[in-house]
């Protein structure tokens, strides 16, 4: 009886252990497919809601006092996938449009991202490096005060105008990678229907970074 009681337990214990596995197996799989892959339907609503676009490939909301938080827009985050260290401007410090005002960088590449305003950075958002790198996207970096402002809101885009933005970019990049590479190559770097897969600019040297830093982030 001990015997037959003990292969049952035996038996159920395997069934158990198999049952976990397999679930971890799923979930693993379903989170990669979650993230494997770069797409408008997926990057759009990362970003936060109502706020501007700008060419920089930032991110902007406008507070009562007139200040502007600002954000690096997802693309980027996704583009290179988790970056190894961010460097920032210190509050206080002065910066003119165009002028880098945070560098993400991985295995010693570096990418420069530019300001889209003149202004003062009056606070920094100390949760930017803590946080996890996917949503890096949504949390704010910068509070600037800007200076003129209105003059820039025509270069700005929001809604259905960040939309069609974002999707023009989407495929300006792909070009641009596909360009870069070899048939073979472009294979492993874009993901079967076209989508470009996440962590995909890492892939590439310190030549196809800067290339990519002055067509796509020049102010």
């Amino acid at each position: 009886m001990s015997v037959l009681l003990f292969i049952l337990f035996t038996v159920i214990v395997g069934i158990t252990i198999d049952y976990f596995i397999r679930r971890k197996k799923k979930i693993s799989y379903a989170t990669q497919q979650q993230v494997n892959q770069l797409s408008p339907s997926k990057i759009i609503p990362m970003v936060p809601p109502g706020v501007f676009i700008q060419p920089s490939f930032t991110w902007s909301k406008i507070l009562d006092s007139g200040n502007l938080m600002l954000g690096v827009h997802p693309i980027l985050l996704g583009l290179i996938g988790k970056p190894e260290k961010f460097e920032k401007l210190p509050q206080g410090q002065h910066v003119k449009k165009g002028d880098t005002f945070i560098t993400l960088q991985k295995d010693s590449k570096r990418l420069n991202i530019k300001s889209p305003v003149n202004g003062t950075i009056e606070s920094i958002n100390l949760e930017f490096d803590d946080g996890v790198w996917e949503n890096m996207g949504t949390v704010w970096l910068y509070c600037i005060k800007p200076e003129n402002l209105s003059s820039e809101f025509t270069y700005w885009f929001l809604a259905e105008k960040s939309k069609k933005w974002i999707n023009q970019k989407i495929e300006q990049i792909k070009t641009f990678l596909s360009d870069s590479l070899s048939p073979k190559q472009v294979g492993l770097t874009i993901a079967d229907g076209g989508e470009l897969s996440v962590g995909v600019l890492s892939q590439f040297d310190n030549k196809i970074w800067q290339d990519f830093e002055s067509k796509f982030l020049a102010s």
